[in-house]
């Protein structure tokens, strides 16, 4: 996309990073991207930064998860808890608490 003058728009930004969070290889990536989405003004939907820490979850990089989720405050973003439980409303367990708690400390 960038070679032919292309720039990533927000839905373009959530498909590639939903698409790297199934493999813990390239949750490095997912990482980045919603990072860069942030600094380009973009905001990540419910569904999409909640994969990218369901991610660090199921890898147990829960670290990781708190330290991506300070960068992103740094950079003005505020998770919505009712978009988050509705993202999550189907997945129960150990992952869904772990994920509520690192996103807004429950």
């Amino acid at each position: 996309m960038l070679a032919s003058g292309v720039c990533p728009n927000a839905y373009t930004y959530a498909v590639l990073i939903r698409g790297l969070v199934g493999d813990g290889k390239f949750l490095k990536d997912a990482k980045k991207y919603v990072l860069e989405m942030l600094e380009k003004g973009m905001r990540p939907n419910a569904e999409t930064y909640v994969a990218v820490f369901e991610g660090l979850v199921r890898e147990e990089k829960m670290d990781e998860a708190v330290k991506l989720l300070e960068e992103m405050k740094g950079k003005g973003f505020v998770p919505d808890e009712k978009a988050v439980k509705e993202v999550l409303s189907n997945k129960r367990g150990h992952d869904f608490r772990t994920v509520i708690s690192i996103l807004f400390g429950k």
